[in-house]
């Protein structure tokens, strides 16, 4: 069979390769010792996490703050980078429904309702 034979008779490449290597060389050796991984970190924020963090810090603020602003002020409450589409996204979803807890005062800017929340 030709499979065996080309398992069995390495190449003249491959041949001129073992054969520069010293003798006894070639053994195996054991892996070194490795430390056993530590649990892995969350990446995901819990249900509802981003957007208490949100209101804490518009109503601390007591001022409209952009996207970026708030981002940076969140990011500091939690000590965990949030993106800037999940405030972005909580932001402008707080201002729709029945009863919003924000209100967008320009493009990007948004401030906690003052009538929030709601008796």
């Amino acid at each position: 069979m030709r499979l065996v034979g080309q398992l069995s008779n390495p190449s003249p490449s491959l041949r001129a390769i073992f054969d520069a290597l010293p003798d006894g060389s070639f053994e195996p050796t054991a892996w070194p010792d490795r430390s056993v991984a530590s649990a892995p970190v969350a990446r995901r924020l819990g249900n509802g996490v981003v957007q208490r963090a949100v209101v804490k810090v518009l109503a601390a603020a007591q001022r409209p703050l952009t996207v970026l602003e708030t981002q940076a002020a969140v990011a500091g409450l939690l000590g965990h980078s949030v993106s800037k589409g999940s405030i972005n996204y909580c932001l402008s979803t707080g201002t729709r429904g029945g009863e919003p807890r924000f209100e967008r005062v320009a493009r990007g800017c948004y401030r906690l309702r003052w009538d929030w929340p709601p008796t």
